[in-house]
């Protein structure tokens, strides 16, 4: 009988075995990193201030509605067209603020300017496509509408409160 006289390391089932611990590390090393890179834009410390910042908002919707304000809006390339049924007495401009659900980075505000009685124009900085939430509000932030947007949309979709 002849023995085997090679050394442990020039056999595969060590490095095998050794390789498993060695990769499950650097996978934990590498969620981390990426952990770190990408933390969440959705998580609020202190609830206690954001429920008052609600109550305030909740004010400014129900604010547009003893307005009466009723208005739709139309996003067709990287052009915005809000249409309001009636005159109430609205400034020369209102703002919009586009959210989208879960990417902060995306966010962006623009204002809108008259272009003609119930008609205000804006132009995006960009094509927006997806699932975004809509606040419209004029410019000293006295009442708000919001809504919820699928676009490309083929027809207006109506501000709420």
């Amino acid at each position: 009988m002849q023995l085997d006289t090679k050394p442990w390391y020039k056999y595969v089932w060590p490095w095998v075995l050794i390789a498993i611990p060695v990769i499950t590390a650097l996978k934990a090393v590498h969620s981390v990193v990426v952990m770190q890179q990408h933390k969440p834009e959705m998580v609020i410390d202190d609830y206690y201030q954001a429920g008052k910042s609600i109550n305030l908002q909740l004010a400014k919707y129900r604010e547009a509605a003893l307005r009466n304000l009723d208005a739709s809006i139309l996003v067709a390339g990287n052009r915005a067209v809000i249409r309001f049924t009636e005159n109430a007495v609205l400034g020369d401009s209102i703002h919009l603020d586009f959210y989208h659900p879960t990417l902060g980075v995306h966010d962006f505000a623009v204002d809108a300017e008259r272009s003609g009685e119930l008609l205000y124009v804006a132009t995006l900085p960009l094509t927006p496509e997806g699932r975004w939430r809509l606040t419209v509000s004029d410019n000293s932030q006295e009442w708000r509408l919001r809504a919820n947007l699928t676009l490309p949309a083929e027809q207006e979709i109506k501000l709420g409160y």
